[in-house]
């Protein structure tokens, strides 16, 4: 399907196009042939180097940011992800956890669940529901690799009768990555890292603009720090 957009895209003759790729799921080659006939940036999902430059978020920076508040305000988290995650972010953000873990020195715990494709919400609600049950998180906090994983998780406690949130009274604390549109809308609320969508829009449309006006630049790759949303459920 993305080849076929790429050929639809290159029929238009844009000037120069933003591009947000699948990612691993992409046809390497389809997307550096586009990128040789169009002038292209990318973003959101790194593709090597092509096109005129990538702009996305600083996936290490998110999952250690959040990891560090969550150590500083309870019990270390354990991180729950898919064993084959369909997100290109997802691998990154796990060594990350791992990294900052040790470094604050305490031992990682990585719940990797079955399941594949893209529907999160489900593959957190069956995996949460198998790691609550058969008890593998070691501490009463849980980070998940994203926000919808996370909803899937939080559905898992609420039908196990676990209570989520960060008053004594809570059972379990629970928060996500993303900054996900319905993060704000779970029960509780979902505390995450956010991306930040102005700066990358605003850096991206910068770095498209100059190139239109022919001042191209060799290729970088500027990543963006997340910022953190304080919620009620961590």
């Amino acid at each position: 399907f993305e080849v076929e957009v790429l050929d639809s895209l290159r029929a238009l003759k844009p000037a120069v196009v933003l591009l947000a790729p699948l990612g691993r799921a992409s046809d390497r080659r389809a997307l550096e042939s586009f990128c040789d006939d169009v002038p292209t940036l990318i973003f959101d999902s790194h593709v090597d180097e092509l096109g005129l430059a990538f702009v996305g978020s600083d996936n290490f920076q998110f999952t250690s940011h959040i990891t560090d508040y969550l150590c500083r305000t309870g019990e270390p988290p354990c991180f729950f992800d898919m064993k084959a995650p369909t997100n290109p972010n997802a691998h990154r953000r796990r060594q990350s956890y791992v990294e900052a873990m040790e470094t604050f020195g305490h031992e990682p715990c990585v719940v990797s669940v079955d399941g594949d494709g893209w529907g999160f919400e489900e593959i957190g609600r069956l995996g949460g529901h198998k790691a609550l049950s058969e008890k593998q998180f070691v501490t009463n906090t849980v980070l998940c690799s994203n926000d919808r994983l996370a909803i899937g998780f939080l559905t898992a406690c609420y039908e196990q009768g676990i209570s989520v949130g960060r008053s004594e009274a809570c059972t379990i604390r629970v928060a996500g990555q993303d900054g996900h549109p319905n993060s704000r809308y779970t029960c509780p609320p979902l505390t995450t890292i956010s991306h930040d969508y102005d700066a990358v829009s605003k850096q991206a449309a910068a770095a498209l603009f100059a190139a239109i006006d022919g001042h191209v630049e060799p290729w970088k790759s500027p990543r963006l720090e997340g910022k953190l949303i304080l919620r009620d459920s961590a």
